[in-house]
């Protein structure tokens, strides 16, 4: 089996039980896994292996065996610590446990663990100062070696390292010399082995015992690891002293060697050397071991000498303790003088904090000026953005309409230059066809003349046929009918307007059919534009109305709860103020009682002191033994007259805290009143809201779920209130049992088309009626709750009222009456002790 030495686990944790509770079970399994496997063994012959358990405690620099069975005295053993030159340092009379198994140990660490430390301190539970020590000791001989094999696992957990943030000085003066000790000596001794790590390094001791117990596992035969379990919510100073402290403890270099009976030897002759060291260190040099008689008797002569110098020196004292004593009842009249200045100083001090909570209050109400005048400002910012909104939307709109102008004016423009291309290709077009026209007419016109200039000679001719057929007797048809005729087709051909005119016409026509079809197409466009344009307007209108609308609903809900937070912060400092003249009150009466306390136990040192001088005043039976029956009764008068005086500051006492207590009972009062209060708001609200039938928002948490929950704070109200509620779902329950039944009849008839409209008039009638009994049943729900609302309430707070305030004067007079009658025992001891002759 091959071992380190030791093996040490420094757990810096603030939740021991779930670290090391976990870890070594753990740590026994893995051991005893291991042990009967042969991986770890480079030797056959080997022997049986011995696992032995120790557990120790270290708390305010005392060690304790965990592992121990504590005394029926209930005094806890404590043990010190020892070195030898084969173990080094230890824990004297230590008990250690053979452990045979991975159970056994478990069991004998939980066994250890419940005996650990369980009272408090001061400054939290002790355990949390307290620092854990688990040994596991593995002995295996193996091969030839002569001695056998020794292995060690050491668990330490270390407590209060978030002291490790303060100095030491300071922990010291806080918390005692000894409560930090081990901790801060820790620290300092990991500092100085980080600062040296070379092997020459020498480190002194210190005074502490958990370094010298922790002297091989930290920088010496051994590896150790370090396992740090930290807050999620860790204070940066106390992170920052442990982070440190695990850094330091990363730089300590240790040396460990493995099983070697030669290094053992060697470091066994070593401890031996350095321990024969420390003792004739601590011995001296040259001081003889025995003394001689005459040197005895001198020294007992310088002893009585010494003794006779010190009586004579006590005697001096007495008399300067007489006259301290005088000093210290003028210092108690000075004192009183002193509280009574405090006093005063006190209702000063009460006068500056009222001056500074109505400062505090005008400084709220300028508070709220400013907020009022920054909300106004709000607002008009708001509306100027608002007009600036409305200013580019109209923007927006002009520039939308210039650009469609500009694209219409394009478009324009391209229509005329089109139109001035045709009108200059028709225009050249017609100058021809004017030219080919002129010329056609004048060739029309000089055919017309020679047409007519031929029907002339025609017409001449046959006149003259005509006479010749005269002559000869030949007759013919009249000529003159066919020269009409030609001359009304010559006029008429040269009244008929030309082809050419025609074909202009129809042109133009067509063309002006272009031109004004175009703008009929760009004027239908334009409606259209306008009529979008027109939507789009109405719909931002629209959405601005909107807008302003849940503006000034946001503007009013703002307004209302700025109210209402200035209303509570009104509260706030009025219950500030009060508190703070609760405090000081409490703080004045704190100082008065701490004063009359000191004067009670000067008065009753003195009174004992008085009776302590009477009774052992020397030659006083002698002297006057006529009077001694009269020093009797003059004493008892005394020691009476003392006990009255006592009587009568205890009762004093006992009157200002019955007076306390009915004050804080008051307190409670209000407190529980404004709860119900409260509660009755919150019911009345569920209540409209489902009279209203809202059903869509969330109503919060049931009434029952913020009752208290003590049940002798519940009154006969609540209890009322609960079985009406009951009876309440109840009714619900069978009203939908009800109307489910009625629907399900009405389905379930053989002929529905005749009695549909029957069954939906029952139908309608039934919830009508339904309807009407659920309303009277609320009404007289909410009367009855109204009625007696009052009566109950007044009576559950003067019942809780009583009770609470009888149990708690029941527990504080009964808690007062035992102290005081502990002390009275006490002072009537020690009395008795003084008055012994």
């Amino acid at each position: 089996m091959r071992f380190t030495r030791s093996l040490s686990s420094l757990l810096l944790t603030y939740s021991l039980l779930v670290t090391i509770s976990s870890l070594v079970p753990l740590i026994f399994d893995s051991i005893f896994s291991k042990l009967p496997t042969s991986d770890y063994s480079y030797d056959e012959a080997q022997s049986k292996a011995s696992v032995v358990f120790q557990m120790y405690e270290l708390f305010n620099e005392l060690v304790r065996d965990l592992l121990q069975i504590p005394s029926g005295t209930g005094t806890p053993q404590y043990l010190e610590l020892d070195e030898s030159a084969e173990k080094g340092v230890f824990v004297k009379h230590g008990s250690s446990v053979k452990v045979t198994n991975a159970p056994e140990g478990v069991s004998h660490f939980r066994q250890g663990w419940a005996r650990k430390v369980q009272s408090h301190t001061d400054f939290g539970p002790a355990h949390n100062h307290a620092t854990i020590i688990l040994h596991l000791d593995l002995t295996m001989r193996t091969g030839d070696s002569p001695l056998p094999h020794r292995s060690r696992l050491t668990i330490v957990k270390l407590a209060g390292s978030e002291k490790l943030s303060d100095e030491s000085i300071q922990l010291r003066m806080r918390e005692g010399p000894t409560l930090n000790k081990s901790v801060v000596g820790l620290s300092q001794y990991v500092a100085a082995l980080a600062n040296q790590p070379y092997p020459d390094r020498n480190v002194s001791s210190f005074d502490a015992k958990l370094p010298n117990i922790l002297k091989d596992e930290i920088g010496g035969n051994c590896k150790t690891r370090a396992i740090v379990c930290l807050k999620p919510d860790s204070d940066p100073n106390i992170l920052t002293g442990i982070l440190r402290f695990c850094s330091q403890l990363s730089q300590v270099v240790n040396f460990p060697v493995l099983n070697d009976s030669f290094t053992q030897q060697l470091v066994t002759q070593f401890r031996a050397k350095i321990l024969t060291l420390k003792g004739g260190i601590g011995l001296g040099a040259g001081l003889p071991n025995t003394y001689q008689l005459g040197d005895v008797q001198d020294e007992l002569r310088r002893i009585q000498t010494e003794n006779l110098e010190l009586r004579d020196r006590n005697e001096r004292l007495h008399e300067r303790l007489e006259q301290v004593q005088g000093r210290f009842g003028n210092l108690a009249t000075t004192k009183t003088d002193l509280s009574s200045q405090l006093l005063l100083s006190e209702e000063e001090k009460l006068k500056v904090s009222k001056t500074l909570v109505d400062l505090q209050i005008e400084n709220n109400k300028l508070k709220e000026e400013h907020e009022k005048d920054k909300f106004e400002l709000t607002n008009k910012i708001l509306a100027l953005e608002n007009d600036l909104l409305e200013v580019e939307l109209e923007r927006n709109k002009y520039k939308s309409e210039s650009h469609n102008a500009k694209e219409r004016l394009a478009e324009m423009e391209k229509d005329r230059k089109d139109l001035a291309d045709e009108y200059v290709t028709l225009k050249t077009n017609y100058i021809a066809i004017n030219k080919d026209h002129e010329q056609q007419s004048a060739k029309l016109e000089e055919l017309s003349m020679e047409l007519l200039n031929l029907v002339n000679a025609k017409a001449t001719l046959l006149r003259q046929m005509e006479n010749m057929e005269r002559l000869h007797g030949i007759e013919h048809e009249d000529p003159a009918e066919e020269i009409a005729r030609v001359r009304a087709v010559v006029t008429r051909l040269s009244k008929r307007p030309g082809k050419d005119e025609l074909v202009s016409e129809r042109d133009r026509q067509s063309v002006q059919m272009s031109v004004f079809g175009d703008e009929k197409r760009f004027k239908g466009k334009m409606d259209k534009i306008h009529n979008q344009y027109d939507k789009q307007q109405k719909t931002l209108e629209n959405k601005v109305a909107t807008t302003k609308k849940h503006l000034n609903d946001a503007r009013n809900l703002a307004r209302e709860r700025q109210t209402t937070i200035s209303q509570l912060n009104a509260q706030l400092i009025t219950a500030r103020s009060s508190r703070d003249q609760l405090e000081s009150e409490r703080n004045r009466l704190q100082h008065k009682l701490k004063d009359i306390n000191e004067e009670y136990k000067s008065r009753l040192n003195q009174y004992v002191r008085d009776i302590a001088e009477y009774i052992d005043k020397p030659g006083r039976g002698q002297k006057f033994g006529e009077d001694e029956g009269a020093a009797k009764e003059k004493l008892t008068k005394y020691v009476h007259r003392m006990i009255k005086d006592l009587r009568t500051a205890h009762k004093h006492r006992e009157e200002q805290l019955s007076q306390a207590v009915q004050t804080m009972n008051k307190q409670l009062h209000q407190v529980i009143k404004r709860h119900e209060g409260l509660l009755i708001a919150y019911r009345d609200l569920r209540q409209q809201v489902d009279s209203l039938g809202i059903h869509d928002i969330e109503l919060g948490p049931d009434e029952s779920d913020l009752q208290m929950k003590d049940k002798e704070l519940q009154s006969r109200q609540e209890q009322e209130i609960f079985r009406l509620k009951d009876e309440l779902e109840k009714i619900k329950s069978s009203y939908e049992a009800t109307k489910l039944r009625l629907n399900v009849g009405f389905h379930g008839k053989d002929n529905p088309a005749l009695n549909l409209k029957n069954a939906s008039d029952s139908s309608i009638s039934t919830e009508g009626r339904q309807e009407d009994t659920w309303n009277s049943l609320r009404k007289q729900l909410r009367e009855f709750t109204l009625n007696t609302q009052q009566e109950l309430e007044s009576e559950r707070a003067d019942l809780i009222s009583k009770n609470t305030m009888l149990e708690e004067q029941v527990h504080q007079l009964q808690s007062y009456i035992d102290t005081q009658l502990a002390r009275y025992g006490g002072e009537r001891t020690r009395r008795k002790g003084y008055a012994r002759p």
